[in-house]
């Protein structure tokens, strides 16, 4: 409200004088509320003129004026007041008690309002404290392993609630027939289309599976190696425990059954790895992470006898559902983040077939969840600290769970609602798998390669998963006037593993490069074998979790002084070839057409790097190539702490431009800018900002501007 400046009386303009007997001094005065015809007239008996009248009707003018300021001072002051009420929440606290039924506290519960970061753990009392909450109406929800989630509505804030927990009856009922996943999708729609069509959706008719189990999958099947044929141990375990990780709702109701026929497959099997199934798993024995699958003792499930205690595990922590007990209560597992996964994703062998997988003589055959427990990745302490479930069910980009005949699921950050494709190796995985760099360079009449595959992405070993995976490094190195071969002087070659053959089909063996895998032995030393049977490792050379692999390479140059091109590819292959060619196969298990034997690359290409020599006239004495393209190499050492090298070549002098990235795209250290001479340059950057400030441990980009382009690489910082 603006403060309205008053006007003082007028002068008569004919006489000069105020005239307080006329209108315009008594006009005004009585508008001001001082004026009243007695009052005037018990002034003017008294023998008050008006010059005396004018200045008594001043006075109270200006103590009017100062009255009427104050007023809207204080009212412009409240209407402050009550903006700040109305735009700052006042925020509150709820106190309260967890226990069980019969009133016994539960210790570190987890306490939650509802769809919100505003969470805690119940003490050794069983009590909490929730701080930071907007005043108002919400839901708090206590959740605790082994207990149906409890709510409480109420207006915060609010102290002294109790929140008691409901124990789920751990009777598992056998004969429980698995909800189907597309009941499931009548409330979660999109989790559904994400699983229909997936590996987990296809796992129980996964074709290479019955082609490894009983040759049945394929026409070729029967060829290269067959369980129930070949296997050692196929006599007294004939069954196998492919079902406990393929067919699990058929292994549940009848554990240690083989895989249903291929032509006759039961519903259970059918369903593969399902929502029902998933979310049926009340407890993982983490000591038995090698067992296989459902093995009984190492994963128990809640199947209950009565549908009044119907149960959905889940990772949240915050969810209720009471419209309907029949259909499921939540209840929170932390362990499907990523225990579960390593129920399928971590096993041994068992060669003495007394249902141990823990023996010492055992061999494991799929690695990857214990690899990824060992790694920073595996380590609630570790910045790097990153789930099964963070990596391979990504944000979906809801932002609700979905809805249930026309109730709506709360509104949750984007960041908590997953996907449920559930994928591993697909080609947005395999390509943001690994960094490869290489660094070439002409000396001696000798052209050196030094190769570096960095597995900074990747939160287990790579390759992983079944033993016949493999990854092969070619370094390709040819004359540019005739494209031939350039010979190999020194360094690796890919092992027969790779395909003993035409290279122009995909047979690499021989080639310079390296196959990455782990290759089991038999009993009697014979390898490659599979897993069932193996006795031993006979070399594992897989990349680590922020592993390096280095290699070197040496070739002669054209005695014409032509011209190079240098390739290097990283390429991954489902199965070895040999396997491959054996079984006939040209798809996938799940009916796609097979990368391994489709060219240019016979395998699914990760990462690719190149180079280029001009050549010179002459080949004489020393001869070192000045750069001819803009080149940022990789930094090393990379992952790093505390300080990494960058290195670049820029063919001509003129302004260069080096700065670092965060993954947001902001800029948080300019590491050169300024003009250079054309050639090599190098510097170290010590992982602070601008401000010399530590940055946090994470992936960062630096990306290099010069007169040649633009090129930008990745790097990672741990702590």
């Amino acid at each position: 409200m603006p403060l309205r400046w008053r006007v003082l009386p007028q002068p008569d303009r004919g006489t000069g004088q105020y005239r307080a007997g006329g209108s315009p001094l008594r006009d005004r005065a009585r508008r001001q509320g001082w004026w009243s015809g007695d009052r005037y007239q018990q002034r003017r008996a008294a023998g008050h003129d008006d010059g005396e009248l004018q200045r008594h009707a001043s006075g109270c003018t200006r103590l009017r004026k100062l009255r009427e300021d104050l007023k809207v001072f204080v009212t412009r002051s409240m209407q402050l007041v009550m903006l700040l009420l109305l735009t700052t929440p006042t925020l509150a606290q709820v106190t309260g008690i967890v226990t069980d039924l019969s009133g016994t506290p539960i210790v570190e519960a987890l306490v939650s309002v509802r769809a919100t970061k505003t969470r805690t753990l119940s003490g050794g009392d069983g009590r909490f404290e929730l701080t930071g909450i907007k005043d108002g109406p919400l839901i708090v929800i206590a959740a605790r392993k082994g207990y149906y989630n409890g709510s409480h509505w109420l207006d915060a804030p609010t102290t002294g609630i109790r929140i008691e927990l409901e124990a789920i009856p751990q009777d598992d009922n056998p004969d429980y027939q698995f909800v189907r996943a597309k009941s499931c999708g009548g409330c979660h729609d999109d989790q559904f289309e994400d699983w229909t069509g997936s590996a987990m959706a296809q796992a129980g008719t996964n074709r290479w599976v019955y082609d490894i189990y009983d040759g049945s999958g394929t026409e070729g099947g029967n060829g290269g190696f067959v369980y129930v044929r070949d296997s050692a141990y196929s006599h007294v375990n004939p069954a196998s425990e492919c079902a406990a990780c393929h067919q699990p709702e058929a292994w549940a109701r009848n554990p240690y059954q083989p895989l249903d026929p291929l032509d006759s497959m039961s519903t259970g099997a059918l369903h593969g790895i399902s929502c029902d199934l998933c979310h049926k798993i009340a407890n993982v024995d983490e000591s038995k992470a090698n067992y296989p699958g459902l093995y009984p003792g190492s994963v128990t499930l809640t199947r209950p006898a009565e549908a009044s205690s119907q149960v959905q595990y889940g990772v949240l922590g915050d969810t209720e559902f009471d419209l309907d007990a029949n259909i499921m209560r939540p209840s929170y597992q932390p362990q499907l983040t990523a225990a579960m996964c390593g129920a399928c994703h971590q096993d041994m062998n068992d060669p003495d077939e007394d249902g141990d997988f823990a023996d010492e003589e055992g061999v494991i055959s799929e690695p990857t969840y214990l690899e990824w427990l060992a790694s920073p990745y595996g380590d609630p302490d570790s910045p790097l600290y990153t789930t099964c479930v963070d990596c391979h069910m990504p944000p979906s980009g809801a932002n609700t769970a979905g809805g249930w005949y026309g109730y709506s699921f709360p509104d949750r950050d984007t960041l908590t609602i997953r996907s449920h494709r559930i994928e591993g190796t697909t080609a947005r995985y395999l390509e943001n798998a690994l960094t490869l760099q290489m660094e070439s360079r002409i000396l001696n009449q000798q052209l050196h390669v030094d190769i570096r595959i960095i597995n900074d992405q990747t939160g287990h070993h790579v390759p992983d998963g079944v033993t016949v995976r493999n990854m092969v490094l070619l370094v390709e190195a040819n004359g540019r006037r005739n494209g031939q071969p350039l010979t190999q002087l020194r360094g690796p070659v890919v092992d027969d593993l790779g395909g003993v053959g035409d290279p122009a089909q995909g047979y690499f063996a021989g080639l310079p490069g390296i196959l990455f895998a782990k290759v089991n032995h038999d009993a009697s030393g014979n390898g490659p074998t599979f897993f069932t049977d193996a006795t031993g490792i006979q070399w594992d050379n897989r990349i680590a979790a922020l592993g390096v692999d280095e290699s070197s390479y040496v070739f002669d140059l054209p005695s014409e002084g032509a011209g190079v091109d240098v390739r290097a590819r990283l390429i991954y292959r489902r199965a070895f070839r040999f396997l491959v060619d054996a079984k006939g196969w040209t798809e996938d298990g799940h009916g796609r057409p097979l990368a391994d034997i489709q060219p240019p690359h016979f395998g699914h290409l990760m990462e690719e790097a190149t180079w280029s020599w001009p050549g010179a006239t002459a080949v004489t004495g020393a001869t070192d190539a000045g750069p001819n393209d803009l080149s940022l190499t990789q930094n090393y050492p990379n992952p790093f702490n505390p300080q990494t090298t960058i290195r670049y070549e820029i063919p001509k002098p003129g302004r260069v431009v080096l700065q670092v990235h965060n993954l947001l795209g902001e800029r948080v250290r300019t590491l050169v800018a300024e003009h250079q001479t054309a050639g090599s340059h190098h510097l170290t950057w010590d992982g602070r900002d601008e401000a010399g400030r530590q940055l946090a441990a994470g992936t960062y980009l630096y990306r290099l501007q010069a007169s040649g382009g633009v090129q930008m690489r990745k790097m990672l910082l741990i702590r």
